[in-house]
């Protein structure tokens, strides 16, 4: 049966809780990491410890392991059908949603969610097969739960007779109306309106399940009395991931080999307890000489001991930085960038590049200070958590994790990308000269977004965005799209990655657009040459004109500035046929974008940042 998920796929959007929909009408939801371990204790007791080996999976990466309090990261499991290690490991699931109706007779069952083979109709000698429904019920707090089809059909009560429902999609226009559920007592009901807000408010509030932890989660549930959500069961708002992400930054320094970089990452903390065991490096020597890449002879262990004691004797690894939230790790990633490392070395590598006296370098000075190539990169993505009906639910990050499994874990999903990308640093005068003639409809549109919030976040605090913000991630857009289109990417392979801060101390006012391809390393150099000068000067001229004409214009542009458009109206003038990117790529859900934050607006053209 094919059941087949990239890995990629299986942190976003196919994470923890969501909803997977198979060939063959086939709809299973990923549990939690409780089933994760159980899947590899199972396959312990049947194939022997000697034949796993989680090592393979570990990702170590120790930012974002201070962030989310953990202590590793594990890679989802690939599968393997004849392997001597970790074979035969999947990812567990559940079916859900448990109501399935007979592509027959339109019995509907409730399914059991450890139910293994695909289920038949017991109707009789009807023997058709089930399928799920395609309606689940949602709260804003994550919960998800079958649709009370027996309280809809009989919203004044359910007798104590048996009642039997039947689902009926019927050959109308193929609206909600145009499906019937009927119970043998002689009452239907049709689903017209039923995914209205509000309608189950009178028939049921949410039980607080969680099915993902399976049947555990549905028989202990949380305390929760939310509204419920009738939404199609392959909605996006079905399921919002939350990723945290951290690049890769070498601690150690540009002439010391790979190999060796890998050893001190991986085992840093226990490499300082045996120096500090004895003077001499005994200790450290015996543990060093027991490593795999010394015993394989890729790396000789008087060379390992003596890089190893250098970079303990330096001030590498000593350079302690508390990380409390994700602007701790931009803040540190920002100054990399701006910093640069030309090294072959490790898994990053990148090099500044200062614009010429040319022509191209004297417009491109005027609005950046510099491009940094990025030749080399990596990115571990974790998933931690996730949301229903809205990206933010209210809900800290550590209520996130802990609802991904039943008892305390101490490691996350994760996975690494590899690739290659463009740093892109504003010049920060100029942007400063441009905020005091910024177009006002921009500061409306960002009060928006923090009264949106404040209805949803308890206690919320105002996010530093100001139309800088807005200028920076509007860029990044436009440029993801054009070089999809001159470039030939996949419009999902691009990803942004946005620096902004406007504190004195930690001011911040950068983009990083890379590749996002999880399943392969990098990529052949085409976003790394969009880069270089001439090729960067003829990108920004493209997007100024791209961002001067929407195809939706003038609506876009005259709705974007006075009611604002897209999701929650927290969009100027930007949409899909102008600065609209898939969801994968961009940090804030497509939201906060305006054209008019480069180029003005048609009666105020002097309020773009590119307007002089």
């Amino acid at each position: 049966m094919n059941r087949n998920i990239r890995l990629g796929q299986l942190l976003s959007p196919f994470g923890i809780g969501q909803l997977v929909n198979f060939p063959n009408d086939e709809t299973l939801m990923v549990c939690g990491l409780d089933a994760w371990d159980e899947m590899v204790e199972h396959r312990i007791q049947n194939a022997g410890i000697d034949h796993i080996d989680l090592s393979e999976f570990e990702i170590r990466e120790p930012r974002l392991e201070q962030l989310l309090g953990v202590s590793r990261f594990r890679k989802p499991f690939p599968y393997r059908e004849s392997s001597r290690q970790n074979s035969r490991l999947t990812i567990p699931g559940v079916r859900f949603p448990q109501w399935h109706y007979c592509i027959r007779c339109g019995v509907m069952r409730q399914i059991e969610l450890n139910r293994q083979e695909n289920p038949r109709c017991s109707s009789g000698d009807c023997r058709g097969r089930l399928i799920p429904v395609r309606f689940v019920a949602v709260c804003p707090q994550g919960h998800i739960q079958d649709v009370p089809f027996l309280d809809w059909v009989h919203p004044d009560g359910i007798d104590d007779q048996e009642h039997i429902l039947t689902y009926s999609a019927g050959k109308g226009s193929g609206d909600l109306s145009s499906i019937v559920i009927e119970c043998s007592c002689g009452t239907r009901r049709s689903l017209a309106g039923i995914m209205n807000e509000g309608t189950l408010d009178d028939i049921s509030t949410c039980s607080g399940h969680r099915p993902w932890l399976g049947p555990i989660g549905i028989r202990q549930p949380q305390s929760c009395d939310n509204s419920l959500r009738v939404v199609i069961k392959g909605g996006s708002n079905v399921h919002y991931a939350h990723i945290k992400s951290a690049l890769y930054l070498p601690q150690t320094g540009d002439t010391t080999p790979e190999l060796v970089q890998r050893i001190i990452e991986r085992e840093e903390s226990t490499l300082r307890s045996f120096y500090e065991l004895d003077n001499d490096g005994r200790a450290l020597k015996l543990f060093l000489q027991n490593q795999p890449e010394v015993k394989s002879g890729h790396l000789q262990i008087d060379d390992l001991l003596q890089h190893v004691i250098d970079f303990i004797e330096s001030d590498d690894g000593n350079t302690e930085f508390e990380i409390n939230s994700d602007f701790d790790i931009r803040i540190q990633e920002y100054e990399y960038l701006n910093v640069g490392r030309d090294s072959e070395n490790s898994d990053f590598k990148a090099i500044i590049k200062e614009f010429s006296d040319s022509e191209e370098g004297d417009f491109l000075s005027g609005f950046f200070e510099h491009v940094v190539l990025i030749e080399k990169l990596r990115e571990t993505r974790v998933f931690a958590g996730f949301s229903r009906l809205n990206s933010e639910d209210g809900r800290s990050l550590r209520s996130r994790i802990n609802d991904l499994s039943i008892d305390e874990k101490d490691w996350l999903p994760a996975h690494v990308v590899y690739g290659e990308g463009i740093f892109i640093k504003f010049n920060d005068q100029k942007i400063d000269e441009w905020l005091l003639t910024a177009n006002a409809n921009i500061g409306e549109l960002i009060m928006r977004y923090h009264q949106e919030q404040a209805g949803r976040v308890e206690e919320y605090e105002h996010r530093d965005i100001s139309p800088a913000f807005i200028l920076l991630h509007t860029f990044a857009h436009l440029l993801i799209n054009r070089l999809c289109y001159n470039c030939g990417y996949g419009s999902s392979s691009l990803r942004e990655r946005l620096y902004y801060s406007s504190s004195e101390d930690n001011r911040m006012n950068g983009i990083l657009i890379y590749t996002s391809s999880g399943d392969s390393e990098g990529s052949m150099g085409g976003l790394v040459r969009q880069g270089r000068e001439a090729n960067f000067y003829k990108l920004v001229k493209e997007i100024i004109e791209d961002a001067r004409w929407c195809s939706a214009d003038p609506v876009c542009m005259d709705v974007g500035s006075t009611t604002g458009q897209g999701p929650d109206s927290l969009n100027g003038a930007a949409c899909h046929n102008c600065a609209i990117v898939p969801e994968t790529s961009c940090e804030e859900f497509n939201r906060l974008l305006d054209r008019s934050t480069l180029i003005g607006t048609y009666s105020a053209p002097q309020t773009g940042f590119f307007n002089e």
